[in-house]
């Protein structure tokens, strides 16, 4: 992807739109920001490839809807009808989302998008929809349940490499969705997913990997391919990785509020998550691969930042949750 001034004129105004919805103090001018975000990343998502135009197609057309149901729900609540108002506002934001079982249009639209365009819909495209649905203050909890499961199972069986990082996102928004009762601890856990889906998407653009059978096929720095190690591992939640951080917090969370089914999911879900990024771990590191990994002298700027901030957000925040 080509940096110039059409994509940070774009990439302003994405950012613009959420912080206008995140500032405003009424229902149309957070719909507003929400249009002018949406108007904002479609551009940027019809990319070279013949498939990207579909793909923006279909989520203009489930974005639109979305918006629509969210303006039903303002209606309802303005009319004062005897109806349950919130329950419309929140399933239109999870529609939004593409939170399951309202996810499979992003699993089809994401194999024809660029790995920073994927990262801005999983991330910063979340972030209106997820302070709406904290202010609605509503109990989802079959919601996360059914999202937890959803996310780690469907993801056993992909081979492409952004399918995998969207089942893990959806994965993901059951734990934001659940510490939405708790706004520090979801910003924490939202800070802590975005800036490690951002590293492994930019690792996975500059080597230009799209499905698993090219970590054997292409040739991948060795020092590379130990950076995509502790990143999959960190996604997965690996102890004593950031990723593992976010979702200890969580779960502790949920042990708080006896919250058991909840607690017992995010435990079992979180294996099978952490089993295909073991995969993808094994593929990378051991198959095919003849050169002892003990014979690395040196690592570049970004293998060594990759892996301290991976390696020292753990004791870091423990650290800091014990002074408070």
């Amino acid at each position: 992807m080509i940096i110039n001034s059409t994509l940070i004129l774009f990439y302003s105004n994405v950012l613009l739109g959420v912080a206008l919805s995140l500032s405003s103090n009424n229902w149309v001018m957070i719909w507003l920001g929400l249009e002018l975000s949406l108007l904002s990343i479609i551009p940027m998502m019809n990319d070279y490839i013949s498939i990207s135009s579909e793909c923006t197609m279909k989520y203009f057309i489930v974005q639109s809807m979305s918006s629509s149901i969210f303006i039903l729900g303002i209606i309802l609540m303005l009319l004062n009808y005897n109806f349950n108002f919130k329950i419309i506002i929140v399933l239109s934001m999870m529609l939004k989302m593409g939170v399951a079982p309202f996810h499979t249009w992003i699993v089809s639209i994401i194999d024809g998008l660029n790995y920073m365009v994927m990262f801005n819909l999983l991330t910063v495209m979340k972030i209106v929809p997820m302070m709406i649905i904290i202010n609605m203050n509503l109990n989802l909890n079959l919601i996360i349940i059914f999202t937890l499961i959803v996310g780690s199972i469907s993801g056993l069986n992909q081979n492409s490499m952004r399918k995998i990082l969207t089942y893990s996102s959806i994965f993901n928004m059951g734990f934001m969705i659940y510490c939405s009762s708790n706004l520090s601890l979801w910003i924490l856990y939202f800070v802590l997913y975005s800036i490690n889906l951002l590293m492994l998407s930019i690792i996975l653009m500059l080597n230009n990997v799209n499905y698993l059978n090219q970590f054997l096929i292409n040739k991948i720095n060795l020092k590379t391919k130990v950076t995509i190690w502790i990143l999959m591992l960190s996604s997965g939640g690996m102890p004593p990785m950031m990723g593992f951080m976010s979702k200890l917090i969580v779960i502790e969370l949920s042990i708080n509020f006896n919250d058991w089914m909840v607690t017992l999911m995010m435990i079992l879900t979180s294996l099978l998550t952490m089993f295909y990024y073991n995969r993808l771990c094994f593929i990378v590191m051991l198959t095919s691969s003849l050169i002892t990994k003990w014979s690395i002298n040196s690592l570049s700027w970004m293998n060594i930042n990759i892996l301290i901030m991976n390696l020292m957000t753990f004791p870091l925040i423990i650290l800091f949750k014990y002074l408070n």
